[in-house]
Order: structure tokens, then C-alpha cells, then sequence
């Protein structure tokens, strides 16, 4: 895309002066318009923003020139293909890298004239810092190529070879671009970067199967990298999906560095600007800090969120941007904070906050931290859930049953969510199926309810049972001059509880244990009560954790799920017409009028052996979830549940609907259904 220059009117220092007799147009300095293109207020010659509505003016950057590229090799080794910017004599090549066994590498090459600038020596020491997961040791990383390289002083000069080489090899990072080489040949110094392989940003960003969680590490990446750069002396004008690529083994790379500015900036530096770069680099650039890069994240995301490059519609004016949440009022409120703290014009409305500011004046720390609180929470769906039982209109009695549990709980940057829901169609008798199905949900609920996502799974802390005011006398006290009880002993030490493994493979594993023991309980009162001999159930668990739902299943009740309209069956029944089915021995239409169709493989009491089957699927917004006993897939055929998901607007109608569909058509069976809404 080509950005408007986001530049002031004058001249860029680096510009000779063009003679008085020529007439060639200076390309960096167009005349400027008499009156403001926002707001058509009076404009000075002389200013870089408009006075009255804040419109930076800019100016067009001028071209990258293509010619004088080397005929021959660089080092023997390294073949020049294509000028792609200069910056004060500092010129950038793409290249190839001829010199590796197999293919040859694409490499970025930085030139730059003068005598040798690259010191001999022990590299210096490094100042301490926080360490991030993706720092790295020089001397033990040996792809890097860096652990040989010596170490520029702090004082190299920018724009230079020696100045950017030393900016990489203090940051070391591994969203950085590797070093291959740096020598000096024919009066120049050279720096070899390689160019990252992988998936452009773009691509990567909407690629199937891609998670929020996936696109957070990326940019938890790329900030990090950012934070490196920063203690290394250097910050970037701005940041484009398309400066960043994703490795094959998922690493989000910086690989584009035409625009590394030094930090302190200079008051004089020459910038390209964009939609990205930050507007005090333009306006104040003597007084920029490690904000800018806050800016230019936020412009990086605002672009990923909406699909596009940014253009002059994402802005009030140059430099403003449109409020994020005016667009999306309705937003993940973690991302909602996200966005309102990096791209806003005015550097004290982005992080740090100001207790933040007292650990880490540049912001990114608490950046990284709202990167993670979004790469934990915004897979984590949201839930509308309902449920209905009828009797039916045949039956005397109802023994079905049916619950949904929802939770929601947020805290320390964390928001958990889950839903439980249970149904059981009994059988045996309508006492004795009542029985058999309300044993049933009672100890798979006991069994779930002592386990995330409904124990308590965000606190460390447990309550406190007392206030050190509760110590104070109170009327119950005892009278002076009697003795008093004995101190109660001291609190036990607070320990953090031992975390709970929320794999979908754990959920199943607890899911199967809470049915065995169902079976097992519902067994042992029908063999203590001669009277409910034969008394049993079927039964659906179904746990959403995140953006999962495991499932547990016994018996022919149902789980659906609808996605993108269409609805289709989770589970398969435990009947032995649905195994001749499978089998090839019936064919669907047949198995629907056999005379065996309801009789069951396995249900909870049947057996002392019970072998649940369990499912796991995916959850994404505009999914809903159907269980259902066999009283509503027996009446009610799949279009027309399929017709009522696709026409409710939330669950509670939805679950009503089909219920009464089921009435309408006669309820042959107890009905009983419950509807989860995914959003």
C-alpha cells in the first residue's frame, strides 16, 4: 500500500541543496496548500500541523532507487538483486546468499561506505535484564550465527552497519532476524541479514485451524521483540502485517528493518510515516519515547482486527485514529483495553498505567501482559443455555430429567466460564425410571461439581474466616476478672491448590468415572429395593470448558450440533438396530420402523460394567448445542430442529420450540430437551 508520508514540509536534513539554476521539483518538499485539507482553516508555510483541527500535514517519501546494483559477487558469496532503500549513505539490498549446499538463501544486504567499522575483541558485557521466554544465550543458539561476531560500541553511529549490527546482537531475540555475516570489501562495510522464512502475517492471521491463542503468541512475540530492541537503543517507525512472518515452527519474526530508528531520536531524523507511525515521531520527534512502538502495535492489530490495510477512513484526523470500541462496542472487553492503551494519538493515554509506570516506564511490560490476558481468554466462548421437560401426551408420568449449570467467573485478568448439562430418560417403570435418572444426575453432578471449570479455579486464596476487628470486645465478652477461653489456635499457612488438569482427555476421564459410580449407585438401590428391579436410564453429560465441550454417552438420548446452519449428530446410539445399521445390515429408513429399534446395547443400572463412549468437540460463536431424549429426535425429524435453531434468537426459545413441536406432533414419549447457544 502506499502510505501518505506522515512527514513535516521541510526539507529532510540529509537533502543537498538544489542550485539556484535548476528547476528540477524537489519531490520531499511540495509547495504546501494555503489552507488545511481537514478543516480548510488558514495554514502557515512554516507549520507541520494544522492549528485548529491538529492534521499533521505530510508529504510524499521519495521513491527507493533501483540502479546501481554490483555486477559482481560480494564476498564471493553474496549476489545483490534488487535496491531497496537508502538512508544516509546506509543502503539496503535484497540478495542471495550463494554460498550454503543446498538452495541458495534470500538474504537482506546493508552497505555502507567507509573504512573497516567493525571492532576485533571480547564483545562487551551485557547490562542485566528481565529475561523473556524467546531471549536466548549467544554462545549456545548456534543457528543464530551471532556467537562470533563481535560486538559494536554502544556509540556506533546511526544509520549505520556497525549501529544496526550491535542493536541484533544486544537484543538477541529470536523474533529478530538472524545474522549471517558482517565484513568489509572494496571501501564498504557490509551486514548480512537473513530473510525469514514462513507465512506472511496476513496469511497466517486467518489460516485454518489458526487460534486466538496461536495469534496472541505471536504477538506476545513480536512485543517482546520490541522490548529487546528498546534496550538494545533502537525503536521502529512502524509496523505492517506484511513486515512480519510466521516460521514453520511458529515463531512471528520481524523480518522487515528498513525503518529501525535510534533511541534517543535524533530531532533532525528523516521519516518515511504512515498510517503506523506515531504522530509525536512527526510532530515532537526530540521528545519520542518507547511509546511510539505502543502506537505502532496498536496500528499492527487495529489492521490484523479488521481484515485490511489501514487507510484514511480508520482515522479522525492523521495521527488520530477512530475509537476501536466506536466500531465495536460489543468487543472482548479484554481486547477492548488492549487497543484503548496502544493506538490513541496522545502518548500518556497509552501504557504504562501509573502504578505500571513504577515498573516499567516504556509500557511493554503491561502490553505483554494484556497480550496474554487476550491469548488466555478470547478463545474461552460465552453461553446461553435453557432447558424443558413435558410429560408428553400419551404418558401418565414423567421420567425424564434434565439440569443445566452454567458458571461465569472473572479475576486477575482471567475470565473462566462453563456450562454442565445433564439428561437421563428413565426407565423401569415411572417411579422406578424417576429413580433411576434423579440418582443419576446427583452423582455426576457431585462428581463434576468438585472440579473445574465449577470448583473454585481461579483463587489461591482461601476465604478468611475472621476480620482482626472480629477481635474487639463485644458483649459477649467475658466480665473482667474472669479467666478468659484459650486463644484460638494460629490459621494454617495459606497453599496454593495443586492445578487441575482441564485437558478434554482429563474432562473424559472424570466423566466416565461419575457415570461408573451412577451405574453402580443406581445398581446397588435396585438391589436393595426388590420393588425397582429393572430400573435404569440413559444418559448425556456434556462439560464445555473453554471453547470445548466433552461429552459423555450412554444409552439413545442425543447431543447435536449446529454449525454454519447445518445440524448433525454428535453422538451415536447404543442400540442394537443402530449396530446392525452400522454394521450394513439395515439401512437407516428401515431402521426407523424396526421392531428392536428401542432396545438398548447398555444403560446406567443395567450392568456392573458400563463402558461410556466419549466425544470431544470445538466450539465457535453462532454454534448451538442440542440434548435431547429420544422422546424429541423420535417425534421431531433433524430438518425441522435444524429449521427452529436456525430461527431462534436465543436458547430459551429455542428449547420451548422444539418442546412444543414435539406436543403439536403428539409427544408419543416424555419430552425433554436442552439448548446451549454459543457466542
Amino acid at each position: 500500500m502506499n502510505e501518505p508520508a506522515l512527514t513535516t514540509d521541510e526539507p529532510l536534513p540529509t537533502e543537498p541543496a538544489a542550485p539556484a539554476d535548476e528547476v528540477s521539483p524537489n519531490i520531499n518538499s511540495p509547495a504546501a496548500p494555503s489552507t488545511c485539507p481537514q478543516c480548510q482553516s488558514p495554514r502557515a508555510a512554516d507549520a507541520a500541523y494544522c492549528a485548529d483541527c491538529g492534521f499533521i500535514f505530510t508529504a510524499e517519501s521519495p521513491g527507493a532507487d533501483v540502479s546501481a546494483i554490483p555486477d559482481k559477487l560480494v564476498a564471493a558469496r553474496f549476489k545483490l538483486t534488487q535496491r531497496i532503500g537508502e538512508r544516509d549513505g546506509v543502503v539496503r539490498f535484497r540478495g542471495d546468499d550463494l554460498g550454503t549446499p543446498d538452495d541458495p538463501i534470500p538474504v537482506i544486504v546493508i552497505r555502507q561506505v567507509g573504512p573497516a567499522a567493525f571492532p576485533t575483541g571480547t564483545p562487551a558485557d551485557k547490562k542485566p535484564r528481565e529475561s523473556s521466554e524467546l531471549d536466548f544465550d549467544l554462545a549456545e543458539v548456534s543457528e543464530q550465527a551471532t556467537d562470533e561476531m563481535p560486538l559494536p560500541p554502544n556509540n556506533a553511529p546511526w544509520p549505520g552497519v556497525a549501529w544496526e549490527q550491535g542493536v541484533l546482537l544486544r537484543a538477541a531475540h529470536l523474533s529478530l532476524p538472524r545474522l549471517i555475516d558482517t565484513f568489509a570489501e572494496d571501501g564498504f562495510n557490509y551486514l548480512i541479514e537473513e530473510v525469514p522464512t514462513g507465512t506472511p502475517l496476513w496469511d497466517a492471521w486467518d489460516s485454518e485451524g489458526v487460534t486466538n491463542r496461536d495469534r496472541f503468541n505471536w504477538l506476545i512475540q513480536i512485543a517482546e521483540a520490541l522490548d529487546r530492541l528498546h534496550f538494545s537503543g533502537a525503536i521502529v517507525e512502524g509496523l505492517r502485517p506484511e513486515m512480519i512472518v510466521v516460521s514453520r515452527t511458529g515463531f512471528a519474526i520481524l523480518a522487515d528493518l528498513t525503518d529501525l530508528l535510534p533511541l534517543p531520536l535524533p530531532g533532525d531524523v528523516p521519516l518515511r510515516g504512515g498510517f503506523s507511525t506515531a504522530p509525536e515521531l512527526l510532530l515532537k520527534p526530540g521528545e519520542a519515547d518507547e511509546r511510539a512502538d505502543l502506537y505502532a502495535f496498536g496500528a499492527l492489530l487495529y489492521a490484523l482486527l479488521l481484515g485490511r490495510e489501514l487507510s484514511d477512513l480508520d482515522f479522525t484526523v492523521a495521527g488520530m485514529p477512530k475509537s476501536f470500541l466506536d466500531r465495536v462496542p460489543d468487543a472482548n472487553p479484554f481486547l477492548a483495553r488492549l487497543m484503548a492503551k496502544t493506538f490513541v494519538r496522545e502518548p500518556e493515554q497509552r501504557f504504562p498505567t501509573a502504578d505500571g509506570s513504577m515498573v516499567d516506564a516504556t509500557g511493554f511490560q503491561e502490553l505483554i501482559e494484556a497480550l496474554r490476558a487476550c491469548r488466555d481468554n478470547l478463545d474461552r466462548v460465552r453461553i446461553d443455555a435453557a432447558c424443558w421437560t413435558t410429560t408428553g401426551m400419551v404418558r401418565y408420568g414423567n421420567e425424564d430429567a434434565v439440569a443445566v449449570y452454567h458458571t461465569s467467573e472473572g479475576r486477575l485478568e482471567q475470565a473462566d466460564e462453563g456450562a454442565l448439562i445433564l439428561l437421563a430418560d428413565g426407565m423401569g417403570g415411572m417411579q422406578n425410571g424417576e429413580l433411576a435418572a434423579a440418582l443419576t444426575l446427583q452423582t455426576v453432578r457431585e462428581r463434576l461439581f468438585a472440579v473445574p471449570p465449577f470448583a473454585a479455579s481461579l483463587s489461591a486464596t482461601p476465604p478468611v474466616d475472621h476480620h482482626p476487628l472480629d477481635e474487639s470486645p463485644t458483649l459477649d465478652s467475658p466480665p473482667p476478672g474472669t479467666e478468659a477461653p484459650p486463644p484460638a489456635p494460629p490459621p494454617e499457612p495459606l497453599v496454593p491448590p495443586v492445578p487441575v488438569d482441564r485437558s478434554p482427555d482429563a474432562h473424559g476421564e472424570r466423566i466416565v468415572a461419575a457415570l461408573r459410580e451412577a451405574n453402580s449407585r443406581v445398581a446397588l438401590t435396585a438391589k436393595a429395593h426388590p420393588e425397582a428391579r429393572g430400573m435404569g436410564c440413559t444418559a448425556e453429560v456434556v462439560l464445555i470448558d473453554g471453547s470445548t465441550a466433552v461429552i459423555g454417552h450412554v444409552g439413545d438420548s442425543r447431543v447435536y450440533r449446529m454449525r454454519r446452519g447445518k445440524l448433525t449428530q454428535i453422538t451415536q446410539d447404543q442400540t442394537i438396530v443402530a449396530r446392525m445399521v452400522a454394521l450394513g445390515q439395515l439401512t437407516e429408513k428401515e431402521a426407523e420402523t424396526h421392531p428392536r429399534r428401542s432396545e438398548l446395547q447398555q444403560a446406567i443400572g443395567g450392568r456392573a460394567d458400563l463402558f461410556p463412549d466419549v466425544y470431544s468437540v470445538s466450539l465457535e460463536p453462532g454454534d448451538w448445542l442440542v440434548v435431547c431424549s429420544d422422546g424429541l429426535s423420535n417425534q421431531v425429524p433433524l430438518s425441522a430442529m435444524q429449521s427452529i435453531l436456525r430461527e431462534s434468537r436465543n436458547a430459551e426459545r429455542a428449547a420451548r420450540r422444539l418442546v412444543n413441536v414435539a406436543l403439536s406432533d403428539g409427544a408419543m414419549d416424555n419430552v425433554s430437551v436442552a439448548v446451549v447457544r454459543v457466542s
